[in-house]
């Protein structure tokens, strides 16, 4: 068993990293609260496998369980299931005294946290996730929300209703990953794959080393890149809660990636739109010789061999593109804030003239591979 301890302002919580542990989460629930009722926020698609282990598990150890599914789909991520949540609370008699366990992905993870967040002013919630981008980046730190429209750009501004509510605990259990699609695998990777650039080269080494097996959705070297990946994001978390200042790094690739993961015709999912976004800000790196071109073509490459797209898969208008970018909650006066990788990890960057972040998209349009 691993347990890293992650220092926040509600107080410091545990990720329990270990192999078949939903089976045996009860008393490390327990531990962190006493309530013995909690709403069990499942992603339907693991209602009969891992969130009914954890399920029975804990109704065996006497807990009053109201279990809750939900479609984990990107365009459902609005406040209609945060106030779905809401209800099966209410209807269950939930107080401050008790818990929302969230047992799915990102999507999952981070409508749960945000309804534990808001249900009578905040309660406990624990996080078990069950997808490899949710272990090893949505469910630590506890950034939560859910996404709004955007009436002028016809599709979902990404998370921009949202708290920081931090978990009262964080389960990983690697076996769960193994009724986990290829893809959503390799979308995982691009999370692990970002806080490589930013931040640990040894974890890119590790990924170029097992890329193969990874893209290929085979796990059993999966143990060390989820550890060195949460390694990661708890450093920078601890380091800074509420993104003022490091935390920002964390967002490497996402500005860009946030305006195509809603485009449906792209058919992206998260991991995907990081990917391409990723990309995009190395070129923009590049441009602004943050970077050279050499380490421009090797993130490029990173993330190709891991399976993960590297360019959009038909031409989207970089004007449209840029127009949903401003909508950005980083942006600051309208300007953009962006993440991009520099010659010893990444930076801040608030400056960047438009035509260069133009110039980027350019970079990853069909036509330009």
């Amino acid at each position: 068993m691993t347990c890293m301890q992650v220092a926040a302002s509600r107080g410091p919580y545990d990720i329990v990293i270990e192999r078949d542990l939903l089976g045996r989460c009860g008393p490390m629930i327990a531990a962190v609260n006493s309530g013995r009722r909690a709403v069990l926020v499942e992603d339907e698609a693991v209602s009969a496998t891992h969130a009914e282990v954890v399920a029975a598990h804990l109704q065996s150890q006497g807990w009053t369980l109201s279990r809750h599914p939900l479609r984990a789909e990107e365009h459902l991520k609005q406040m209609a299931a945060v106030e779905g949540i809401w209800a099966a609370a209410a209807a269950a008699g939930v107080d401050r005294g008790d818990l929302i366990i969230a047992v799915g992905g990102g999507i999952v993870g981070d409508v749960a946290g945000f309804a534990a967040a808001t249900w009578l002013r905040g309660i406990d919630v624990v996080q078990v996730p069950t997808t490899l981008l949710s272990m090893v980046d949505a469910s630590i730190g506890g950034k939560t929300g859910v996404n709004v429209p955007l009436a002028d750009v016809g599709q979902l501004g990404k998370n921009m209703a949202g708290a920081f509510w931090s978990p009262n605990l964080v389960l990983v259990d690697a076996d769960a990953l193994g009724t986990l699609p290829v893809r959503e695998v390799r979308s995982g990777l691009a999370e692990c794959a970002k806080h490589a650039v930013i931040g640990d080269r040894a974890l890119e080494s590790l990924l170029l080393s097992e890329a193969e097996a990874l893209a290929a959705g085979r796990l059993d070297g999966v143990d060390p890149v989820i550890e060195q990946a949460i390694a990661v994001k708890r450093a920078v978390v601890q380091q800074d809660e509420r993104e003022s200042g490091a935390r920002m790094l964390l967002n490497l690739g996402h500005t860009f990636g946030h305006a195509i993961e809603p485009i449906e015709s792209l058919d992206l999912t998260h991991g995907e739109a990081v990917s391409i976004g990723m990309v995009a800000a190395s070129a923009c790196a590049a441009g602004l010789n943050l970077i050279t071109r050499e380490r421009e073509a090797s993130i490029r490459t990173l993330l190709a061999s891991l399976g993960l797209p590297v360019c959009l898969q038909h031409t989207v208008p970089v004007d449209h593109l840029l127009a949903a970018m401003r909508h950005d909650k980083k942006a600051v006066a309208g300007q953009l804030r962006l993440v991009l990788p520099s010659g010893d990890g990444a930076v801040v960057r608030d400056d960047v003239p438009m035509e260069r972040v133009a110039s980027a998209w350019h970079a990853v349009q069909p036509d330009a591979v």
